[in-house]
């Protein structure tokens, strides 16, 4: 296999795009989509004359009767993008460290378009081949692909806040994460499964955090509200006193019962002091604790939810109105009611 090492200018990989004789493959790339921070660090460390990784070309398709041909741009997407952004001025690029490309002086414009760019050339290589040898490269970055949420990785705000969120005390007090869920990122996709819902109401399993994350990567301006909102349930939560032992604590019943509280304390629909709640909720538990799956009741009706497919938004909702129904002191017939108005 070709692997030959060469140099590219920055003015040279711009011609070239511009050109369309180096096409952008997204897919062949991991889907990191840098913040505003990560495009202006890189940019200052190309202004300053510092290196950074390689970038990867192969060949593209070829026109036999008239000899022109592409390549394609395999790894660096982000960084060529970013260049490009920078020297055409896109007001997309929002620079906070660093002038703009038109108010560098001669000499800096003339040092940014002959920066060396370091390129690997992979030759003629069929799409597997591509995808095999990038996975091979980036195996770590791989290894997260498969972990990060819904195979997007962000580095911005709605991410940075939920990190925070995952590291609340109140999950390690209550143990609701095991050595597997902070190996394998759990811990992260479930405080963005709370924030998301938040946001936006119930989904289906991770649909929408690639949304969420890339609208709010370079801004979270609704990030005060939401920690007043996460601080609000968690303490209404504590102040309930579960039992270390209880339902309440299993990740599943932990986000509907985090969700269904923060929905009802936002629009002030939860007058229920927390020692009644919990008493009510307790009570409720039990009874799913002695049901099964096949069980007609309601109790095993949120049992098969919590249990089987379980991140399915069908299975989101129906626990959320059979909780909000006990909180709101409602009988089995009126959440029955409940669940078929909603087709459940």
């Amino acid at each position: 296999m070709k692997t030959a090492p060469t140099n590219k200018k920055i003015r040279e990989l711009i011609s070239l795009v511009k050109e369309e004789k180096l096409v952008p493959r997204p897919e062949f790339q991991r889907r990191l989509v840098w913040s505003r921070e990560d495009k202006n660090h890189f940019l200052d460390s190309v202004l300053r004359g510092y290196p950074f990784p390689e970038i990867y070309f192969a060949d593209g398709d070829v026109d036999l009767e008239t000899g022109a041909g592409t390549q394609l741009l395999v790894d660096g997407l982000q960084r060529v993008s970013t260049l490009i952004q920078y020297f055409d001025g896109d007001p997309d690029l929002k620079l906070t460290t660093i002038n703009s490309y038109r108010e560098l002086d001669e000499g800096r414009k003339r040092a940014f378009l002959q920066y060396d760019v370091a390129v690997r050339d992979l030759g003629s290589l069929s799409k597997s081949e591509i995808i095999e040898v990038f996975r091979r490269l980036n195996a770590t970055k791989y290894s997260l692909l498969d972990i990060e949420v819904n195979n997007a990785v962000y580095a911005g705000e709605l991410k940075t806040f939920c990190e925070r969120f995952s590291q609340n005390k109140f999950f390690e007090n209550h143990k609701v994460f095991n050595a597997l869920d902070y190996k394998r990122m759990g811990d992260l996709r479930f405080s963005l499964s709370i924030v998301a819902t938040m946001l936006q109401g119930y989904f289906n399993r991770d649909d929408a955090f690639e949304e969420l994350l890339s609208r709010y990567n370079d801004d979270f301006p609704e990030q005060e509200k939401i920690q007043e909102r996460i601080d609000r349930t968690i303490d209404y939560i504590e102040e309930c006193g579960f039992e270390p032992k209880s339902r309440a604590w299993k990740k599943a019943d932990l986000f509907t019962l985090f969700s269904e509280t923060d929905r009802m304390l936002h629009f002030s629909k939860l007058n229920t002091q927390p020692h009644e709640l919990v008493e009510a909720l307790e009570s409720f538990y039990q009874s799913v604790e002695n049901s099964s799956i096949g069980s007609p009741t309601l109790f095993g009706i949120y049992y098969k939810a919590a249990l089987q497919a379980s991140n399915d938004r069908i299975n989101r909702v129906r626990r959320g109105l059979i909780i909000e129904g006990v909180m709101l002191g409602l009988g089995e017939d009126d959440i029955r009611k409940q669940l078929s108005s909603q087709g459940l």
